[in-house]
């Protein structure tokens, strides 16, 4: 099987490792998913927690040699870019300032785009709306203009990412806004008076959006492994997801099973263009103890191996040369290409294998 050598590996990036006023209300003061990923405890037999990054780095996002050194990492082994998750509610930002501190910095030498994460803030980590900590809240036509201009100064950053000149916005679920077409078109009209070309809108499928809708979306991309455990498994395995749900216990899946799912899933949403997604690995206990989800038996080797099938699937409907991995850093739910001390820097050499064409060892 030869592998594409024109690949981009797009990482999804979440800018939360600097406390905020907010998170000191609502967790403690000093707060981010550190304060999770370092007192996460085993809850059965093997499993290896905490994960503890390489060199006890456990940085500050605030601090711009941890942006430099992100993007030094992503360029050596072959990470084309960042995707951002970006925070906005009726006009309240979260989590806006190491994105703005990059913008700030322009010799840091990254490709880079947001992914609008609108959902509301829940204290069970699921984004849904129960136990809500800040609701999720879409304004009319005076929140857009705001929102906009605000995106502005980003897409016109040499570095934000483009497609044909379009800059590129990921939108996390659609279907959650209600007027998601008329926002777009307004915010098209914003960007010709900036002499900017229109949004490349970027649609997650996931746990809420289904991919199935209205939306004027350029390209869709299945949001591992969510997308996966939501549509692709088998119903046996998708009534066993909802019953642990119930009964408060571990919803443990197998890494191999979930990929093989992934990889057989073809579904083609009217013939709509889509990216490439994919995973590391997924584990949220950290976040949500006994309750949460565990894929088990990921490591370097199964991700390469996996990787490789997907980037060579010529199958579906798949369009330009992104694939979109979940996800450099979320630390809290096991999704990490970012070194630890269990597996050093083997999934970021994967990625460099996968990218180059080099038959190296991972």
């Amino acid at each position: 099987m030869e592998m594409r050598k024109d690949i981009k590996v797009l990482a999804m990036h979440l800018p939360q490792y600097h406390a905020i006023p907010e998170n000191d209300i609502w967790w403690g003061k000093g707060f981010t998913d550190w304060v999770n990923v370092k007192k996460a405890r085993p809850i059965y037999k093997g499993h290896k927690e905490p994960v503890v990054p390489l060199n006890n780095n456990y940085y500050d996002m605030t601090d711009v040699r941890t942006l430099q050194w992100q993007a030094d990492l992503a360029n050596k082994y072959g990470v084309y870019g960042f995707c951002y998750y970006h925070y906005w509610f009726n006009g309240k930002m979260l989590l806006e300032k190491p994105c703005e501190i990059l913008l700030q910095h322009p010799e840091i030498d990254e490709h880079y785009c947001f992914c609008w994460a609108n959902e509301s803030w829940a204290r069970t980590w699921d984004g849904k709306n129960t136990d809500i900590l800040i609701k999720q809240e879409f304004g009319g036509q005076d929140d857009w203009k705001k929102h906009i201009d605000y995106l502005i100064r980003f897409f016109e950053d040499p570095r934000y990412i483009r497609i044909e000149n379009r800059p590129v916005v990921f939108f996390y679920s659609c279907a959650r806004i209600t007027q998601f077409n008329e926002m777009i078109s307004y915010w098209n009209e914003v960007l010709a008076e900036h002499e900017i070309p229109e949004i490349y809108v970027v649609e997650f499928v996931n746990s809420f959006n289904s991919g199935k809708n209205d939306i004027n979306s350029d390209v869709l991309v299945e949001f591992e492994p969510h997308c996966a455990t939501r549509y692709a498994i088998s119903n046996i395995m998708k009534a066993k997801r909802v019953l642990c749900k119930k009964l408060g216990l571990t919803d443990f899946l197998s890494y191999d099973y979930v990929w093989k799912c992934l990889l057989k899933n073809k579904e083609d949403y009217g013939g709509k263009k889509l990216w490439r997604g994919a995973f590391v690995g997924f584990d949220n206990s950290p976040r949500k103890g006994k309750k949460g989800m565990i894929i088990k038996g990921s490591n370097p080797k199964k991700f390469y191996f996996y990787m490789r099938q997907l980037l060579n699937d010529t199958s579906r409907n798949y369009d330009d040369n992104f694939v979109v991995v979940n996800a450099w850093n979320e630390w809290a739910e096991g999704a990490i290409l970012e070194p630890t001390e269990q597996y050093k820097y083997d999934y970021l050499k994967a990625i460099r294998k996968l990218v180059s064409g080099q038959e190296h060892a991972v």
